[in-house]
């Protein structure tokens, strides 16, 4: 089956990340309704209407961070946006497309040499001779279906399954995260993070001075010093989670206004009290 051309990806497993998606898909029909949704999910029943394309969640892939490593596999686009379901659009995208025209893979991060990030970082350099680490954040990545990006996802798929050799500690006891083989991977490739002035996708860890309105498209906020305007967010982490509460707010009550929400809940209590 022929790839379609572009378009934005998602996991959503479970149902705490199905109502993530959606909010997902509520900011993308806002600030890009033109690009194409693909969802992986358990449940595509859930998702059916907010997503163009519902990908069924293969579990011989793995959990749902080792399907990260299995993206290439999985996207139905020539041209790839994954975002984590717990980040909104908070403005148009297209420049994001551009970005692949010079390089096949793209990311967000820091080159490190130094210092602890889920290993010690000059111990797993030294091992596995790399000039560096890339510190990132996996929630977006950008990629095509070059031989360049798939020797990124096959690399870093393959560590994460012996994932002994790196001592890589176990996410909440569970699953193990993608991001130090992802990290291992795009070092091995030599793909360095895309310097995009702080207009890509950006998380609220660390950030202060923040400015966000998800239905008009506005993102503004400082991180590590620089002013950044990310086009869009990443709410992870507690921080995240408490301004993610009130734009998910705004979200929907911008698709299902106040009165509509009022009397749905009355027909709903009517139709409980005419079952019974």
């Amino acid at each position: 089956m022929a790839k379609i051309k572009k378009g934005l990806l998602t996991i959503a497993i479970g149902k705490k990340y199905i109502t993530q998606a959606k909010y997902l898909a509520y900011s993308c029909m806002l600030h890009t309704p033109h690009t194409v949704r693909a969802v992986i999910t358990d449940n595509p029943t859930l998702l059916s209407g907010y997503y163009d394309i519902l990908i069924p969640y293969n579990p011989e892939y793995g959990d749902p961070f080792a399907a990260k490593t299995m993206l290439h596999r999985y996207t139905p686009f020539e041209k790839t946006l994954y975002l984590d379901a717990d980040s909104l659009v908070m403005t148009g995208i297209d420049s994001y497309w551009e970005v692949l025209e010079d390089r096949s893979f793209a990311y967000t991060g820091e080159l490190i040499k130094n210092g602890e990030w889920y290993f010690d970082i000059e111990k797993i350099m030294d091992k596995l001779s790399l000039p560096w680490i890339p510190k990132l954040n996996s929630g977006m990545l950008l990629f095509d279906t070059g031989e360049k990006s798939k020797a990124v996802f096959d690399t870093a798929n393959d560590y994460m399954q012996n994932h002994d050799e790196l001592a890589v500690p176990f996410f909440r006891e569970k699953m193990l995260p993608d991001e130090p083989y992802f990290a291992i991977a795009l070092a091995k490739q030599g793909e360095t993070p895309y310097a995009d002035h702080g207009r890509f996708s950006r998380t609220l860890i660390g950030a202060d001075h923040i400015r966000l309105d998800s239905i008009k498209g506005f993102a503004f906020f400082i991180k590590k010093g620089e002013q950044v305007f990310p086009q869009v967010v990443h709410f992870c982490g507690r921080f995240g989670q408490f301004f993610y509460l009130f734009e998910k707010i705004k979200l929907y009550f911008c698709f299902n206004p106040p009165v509509k929400v009022f009397f749905n809940g009355i027909f709903s209590v009517i139709r409980n009290i005419v079952k019974k």
